[in-house]
């Protein structure tokens, strides 16, 4: 190789100046947007998750509430059983 041929410091730092500004800027806003997206994101899961948490402990309470009413219905009236309604007569009038 001849000395002509490599690179100066100056050359080289030259053109490391030049690569750098010929070199997009970085999407900063984008970047940033791209977290709050993510953040806001993981926020919601988590409420959603909480409430339907609580949609299902008050759906087992409820569960159980109606067993325990069931339960003692049939305690209070072995013989007779749930009472139904008896069944409207049709006519050809509508309320």
């Amino acid at each position: 190789m001849n000395p002509e041929e490599l690179p100066t410091t100056e050359s080289a730092a030259s053109s490391r100046r030049m690569t750098a500004s010929s070199r997009p800027p970085r999407p900063w806003l984008l970047i940033a947007a791209a977290l709050l997206l993510a953040i806001l994101s993981t926020v919601l899961w988590v409420h959603v998750y909480a409430e339907a948490e609580t949609l299902r402990t008050q759906a087992t309470r409820s569960q159980q509430r109606i067993a325990e009413l069931e339960r003692e219905l049939r305690e209070l009236s072995p013989g007779e059983g749930i009472a139904r309604p008896k069944p409207r007569a049709k006519t050809g009038v509508r309320p």
